[in-house]
């Protein structure tokens, strides 16, 4: 599947409805303090969008595609360059 803003979304969603369906007093008890839960909504957040990109993102290899390091120029290198589509 190729990357979706509706999928992502829906994981959004999901993600900081487990912050919404509490309270704040059971937020700042779970976590510590109030910018603790921010620092874990965030996390989550990242975590499902980082998740999607892993799950979703569709590329194709690159024909000819030059590397270069200390080295030669080679064609064919150990991490080819990927064009998500």
């Amino acid at each position: 599947m190729a990357l979706d803003k509706n999928v992502l979304g829906q994981a959004l969603h999901d993600a900081r409805k487990v912050f919404c369906d509490k309270t704040m007093d059971e937020l700042i008890n779970e976590y510590g303090s109030l910018d603790n839960v921010r620092k874990a909504q965030a996390t989550a957040d990242a975590d499902e969008i980082i998740k999607h990109f892993k799950n979703n993102a569709e590329g194709k290899y690159q024909p000819g595609t030059l590397i270069a390091g200390g080295n030669a120029v080679t064609s064919l290198g150990v991490n080819p360059a990927i064009k998500l589509q």
